[in-house]
């Protein structure tokens, strides 16, 4: 049966593949027929290096998109809101890791921890 949160979940298919250009389980949620393997699957995030969208955005599509009706948002203009403004709860959760951010300056990184390494055991 159809309610509010179906709607939103359909509005948010809309928005995430007119962000991304795909859908967000791609052909696996039709194949996911029961609950255990519904519950299985795994967003696939908007965010990326090529694009520039607000890690929130990703966040309220995320919770829209949610597989479980009752994680999902309970009212449109929630969802409306959150696209538009961060939400503090979205906000607080850990950023994205430094090698999903910017791979180059993570793996100069190693390599100069690396090589402090190799050269403080020379010394020793």
């Amino acid at each position: 049966m159809g309610s509010q949160r179906s709607d939103i979940y359909a509005l948010a298919v809309i928005t995430y593949q007119m962000l991304s250009g795909r859908f967000p389980y791609t052909n696996e949620i039709a194949q996911a027929r029961s609950l255990s393997a519904q519950r299985r699957l795994t967003y696939k995030t908007v965010v990326n290096e090529d694009t520039e969208f607000p890690i929130w955005v990703d966040d309220a599509l995320r919770k829209a998109l949610h597989v479980e009706p009752q994680k999902r948002y309970e009212e449109l203009s929630e969802f409306v809101h959150d696209l538009h403004h961060p939400n503090k709860a979205f906000i607080s959760r850990n950023s994205r890791p430094l090698l999903e951010r910017d791979p180059v300056i993570f793996w100069k990184s190693v390599t100069v921890t690396l090589l402090l390494i190799m050269v403080i055991q020379k010394l020793l």
